[in-house]
């Protein structure tokens, strides 16, 4: 099973460069989200965070090879019962302030890269762009003043120690 779980990650790790120079060709790139749609079967359980990086990675390099003046940040990873998790990665979004990111709820257009056993896609997902800002901000300020990438691991109970809302 594990050969075949890291054949399938190389092979979607070898189709993201092409997945993202056409999404690039397509799309104005200012300030953008990417929602890394992630099947579970590729993750390893015993390390989510350290087996999502390598999809961010390869999302980050390839943007920066088509453009290398864009700017990415590693937001956050939620992982979630069943089949799918996900990840979250600005692009070029300026605006973006640690400090103030529990409060700030400004809908950013997100776009879903679902990367997929046969072949990774992105496309718009309109619907989205209110919700993950709010997710985001919710997130930051649950997790305090905790470093980047900010992870949820939804199959235990999600517990927040030091939320930014109880700071004095």
């Amino acid at each position: 099973m594990e050969g075949s779980r890291q054949q399938t990650r190389e092979s979607i790790l070898g189709q993201i460069p092409d997945t993202i120079q056409s999404f690039l060709q397509t799309v104005d790139t200012r300030a953008i989200r990417i929602l890394g749609d992630t099947p579970n079967s590729v993750l390893d359980p015993g390390d989510y965070l350290g087996s999502v990086r390598p999809f961010v990675s390869k999302v980050e390099s390839s943007l920066r090879q088509h453009c290398p003046d864009n700017q990415t940040s590693f937001l956050a990873v939620n992982i979630y019962p069943g089949h799918h998790s996900y990840f979250v990665l600005d692009l070029n979004n300026v605006h973006y302030d640690y400090e103030t990111a529990h409060n700030d709820m400004c809908p950013i257009p997100v776009y879903v890269l679902r990367l997929s056993k046969r072949k990774p896609t992105i496309f718009r997902r309109e619907a989205l762009d209110k919700t993950l800002a709010e997710t985001l901000a919710s997130m930051h300020n649950g997790h305090g003043h905790e470093p980047l990438p900010l992870f949820d691991n939804y199959n235990e109970i999600v517990q927040y120690r030091n939320p930014r809302s109880l700071e004095s």
